[in-house]
């Protein structure tokens, strides 16, 4: 595959741990360790809207859906499935894959869990022992080891082919060889052969068929680790990192020797109900009850103490920490404290607005949709056959209900010619009476169903006919503040230039003075 050429410039300079910049480190330790693009973002209208992401999941999850219907096929048409590069403001340098939405929307200038990559990268100190399960193309892994270095290590963990050829590719180009040690394998519960799932999103592959993963996803067979196996010669480990789409539990499972002698270690991990089903939400029950045991706890973004796994009923969707009790737990609080979101700005409020109705249409054409969904149904039992396209449903309905009337009147004439027939024959005729009236309630159903589809038609149109004047009226506002904004600037150079005309006049006077003052002690 054809590797792009990224805007990004001359390649960066690689980091390497053997010439050690004691500058370098302090500067690493000292300053922010947020995700930032190093140069401009390739679409900057695409990366500001992609920073709505959290206020808008915050909102509620239909503003969430509307917003990513908006950013996702800009996101996958931006770089068109191919390899792409960007390079981090912490001097890092990484290829990716555009079919994977996560790289890509990192490559776009955002990464959708920045403050939880930015509280995480805070926890790691020089010298520390730092657990990449699930490394993708090595983003967690390489930005802990820029900050645990000069003797700090990395053991990252990647089953997918593909990514794990980039997270090789990434770790060599940064000359990180000496503090970052990858595995192709799988991690769980224990060690084994299993088929791995990998999809066109390798974000979303799994060792499990979760909701997220497509229909095409390919299986491929690999290596299966437990740590406690794999890192059996750690005496102790720092920082844990799990992302395994569904298998949190079994790699905590397969890990708590590990952190059980561990002195104070930090876990972050992914947590979806989109990835569990029943068994294996037992199974991470199961295994977080043991390390509870254990002295563990689980903490969450935006809670001061320890809280219990999400609820099936809560849309939970996002990271969850776990720490014990003491030293590790603070420690991971001032960090997630000190990334805490600040209120959004009016430009943010304003956006989500237009989300939030762009949210409230798309359920009401949801809604619509259903209806009509239900009339063709009907019309399907009623003519004898379907009704393939949505925006014919009236049309069907009106041949329906000619179909019906006519039905009725042939009816009703045999009833008529049967009136004259023999007894025998009276029983047939109460039967065709019940038939006509059956068929008049039908009618007087789909005359009142098309009623109510006209209706919510007409709302929606005029709900998007608002939200248009509204957007039109924003848009009208932004450019008058631009023209005012244009004209002060004009009026600020012309008043600069006349000060600096009066100054130069006053310097021209100030200096004719004295020459004066000289000619009349002369004279």
């Amino acid at each position: 595959m054809r590797i792009a050429r990224s805007n990004c410039g001359e390649r960066a300079p690689a980091l390497t741990s053997n010439a050690f910049d004691p500058f370098a480190l302090i500067r690493s330790i000292l300053g922010p360790r947020g995700f930032a693009l190093a140069d401009a973002p390739p679409d900057a209208e695409l990366r500001a809207l992609l920073q709505l992401g959290e206020t808008a999941a915050s909102a509620g999850p239909s503003v969430a859906v509307a917003l990513s219907a908006i950013t996702t096929p800009r996101v996958r048409a931006l770089f068109a499935g191919r390899q792409t590069t960007f390079r981090t403001a912490s001097g890092l340098r990484f290829t990716v894959d555009g079919h994977d939405v996560f790289a890509a929307t990192l490559s776009a200038g955002y990464l959708p869990e920045g403050r939880d990559f930015e509280a995480f990268m805070q926890l790691v100190r020089p010298g520390s022992v730092v657990v990449d399960v699930g490394a993708n193309f090595g983003l967690y892994a390489l930005s802990a080891a820029l900050y645990a270095r000069p003797r700090g290590k990395v053991f990252a963990f990647e089953p997918a082919p593909d990514a794990f050829a980039l997270l090789e590719q990434n770790i060599a180009e940064n000359g990180l060889r000496a503090l970052v040690t990858a595995r192709p394998a799988a991690v769980g519960a224990t060690a084994g052969r299993a088929q791995f799932y990998v999809g066109r999103d390798v974000s979303f592959s799994s060792l499990h068929r979760t909701r997220r993963l497509e229909e095409g996803a390919k299986p491929v067979d690999v290596d299966v680790v437990a740590l406690d196996e794999a890192l059996a010669h750690l005496p102790s480990i720092d920082l844990l990192k799990i992302d395994v789409e569904g298998g949190e539990g079994d790699v905590l499972r397969g890990a708590r020797e590990l952190l059980g002698r561990s002195r104070a270690p930090i876990v972050q991990f992914e947590f979806s109900h989109k990835n569990l089903d029943e068994a294996r939400r037992a199974a991470f029950d199961e295994t977080i009850a043991l390390l509870g045991g254990d002295g563990f706890r689980i903490y969450r973004r935006d809670a001061a103490s320890p809280v219990a796994p999400p609820d099936p009923s809560e849309a939970f969707s996002g990271n969850l920490f776990l720490a014990r009790e003491g030293e590790s737990a603070e420690r991971l609080l001032r960090a997630l404290d000190r990334t805490r979101k600040g209120a959004p700005d009016a430009r943010d409020l304003g956006a989500l607005a237009l989300l939030r109705r762009i949210a409230e249409q798309n359920e009401a054409l949801q809604h619509a949709e259903l209806m009509q969904r239900e009339v063709i149904q009907v019309a399907d039992s009623i003519v004898g056959e379907g009704v393939s396209d949505g925006s014919e449903a009236v049309r069907a309905m009106q041949q329906a209900w000619l179909e019906t009337r006519k039905r009725a009147l042939d009816a009703e004439n045999q009833v008529n010619s049967l009136t004259a027939s023999v007894e025998g024959r009276n029983r047939f005729l109460e039967q065709s009476a019940e038939k006509i009236a059956a068929l008049r309630e039908i009618d007087a159903k789909l005359r009142a169903r098309i009623e109510a589809l006209e209706a919510a038609l007409q709302a929606a149109q005029e709900k998007i006919n608002a939200t248009r004047a509204e957007y039109e009226q924003l848009r009208a506002r932004l450019k008058a503040s631009e023209t005012k904004r244009e004209y002060l600037i004009k009026v600020a150079k012309r008043v600069q230039a006349r000060y600096e005309a009066l100054a130069a006049r006053l310097g021209e006077e100030a200096a004719a003075e004295p020459a004066a003052e000289d000619e009349t002690t002369s004279s």
